[in-house]
């Protein structure tokens, strides 16, 4: 989901992957993994991947057969595929052709073998579900600029700042990684969870806010650099 599914309805922080590409190291070797260029950046963070985005594609893969596992890098440009050690020639070339409707191309020699070794090496990669860690710090980080937006066109009270970026995030995160949908629940307003730090003049300021956000989101402007 993205954010505009929360604006709709108007009118944390980092965690490491739950599991390792470095704990399979051992028992695997080059050619049971195949590595494919994809477009999961994420807009509203473009030094992260999209967890939100990549997040069904890599349980996908991971019910395809032949496939073991499927991984995401931390930057959102590579996903790695590795295979069960009975797949075969038929099993991957429906895979890569599944993942080339996703825009996503296999990464071919030479390039192929830096990356292979660079998941092997475990460092930075996120296992199907686990890419929830990424929406968790996109939700951190659109939380921060929205709050530091509001903050540059209106006071606000030191004391409700952090209070209220929390609550931007959790609410953020909760819609980004699915947890509303999960429990059948509709994403809360992002204007109503203001309400509690916020005034009707500071709530209004937030809704420009976010439509400034929704624009990033949607590459009609450019993520504002910080500081």
């Amino acid at each position: 989901m993205k954010i505009q599914l929360i604006i709709s309805s108007i009118g944390t922080l980092l965690c490491g992957p739950l599991a390792s590409a470095a704990d399979h190291a051992d028992a695997l070797t080059p050619d049971r993994v195949s590595v494919f260029k994809a477009p999961l950046v994420c807009p509203a963070a473009p030094q992260i991947g999209c967890g939100s985005a990549a997040k069904p594609i890599l349980l996908d893969l991971e019910k395809q057969q032949g496939v073991h596992e499927a991984w995401l890098n931390r930057a959102g440009t590579v996903i790695a595929v590795v295979w069960k050690r009975d797949s075969n020639a038929e099993n991957r070339r429906k895979v890569a052709a599944e993942l080339k409707d996703d825009r996503a191309t296999e990464i071919e020699e030479p390039a192929r073998e830096q990356t292979v070794q660079e998941f092997l090496s475990g460092k930075g990669w996120y296992h199907g579900a686990d890419v929830d860690r990424l929406s968790e710090e996109e939700a951190s980080i659109i939380a921060a600029r929205l709050v530091r937006l509001v903050k540059a066109r209106t006071t606000v009270a030191p004391e409700k700042t952090e209070s209220l970026q929390r609550a931007l995030s959790e609410a953020l995160r909760k819609d980004l990684t699915g947890e509303n949908a999960r429990l059948n629940q509709k994403p809360v307003k992002l204007e109503d969870v203001a309400r509690d730090y916020l005034d009707q003049e500071q709530i209004k300021i937030l809704k420009e806010a976010i439509k400034e956000e929704v624009a990033i989101e949607n590459g009609e402007r450019p993520v504002p650099k910080e500081g």
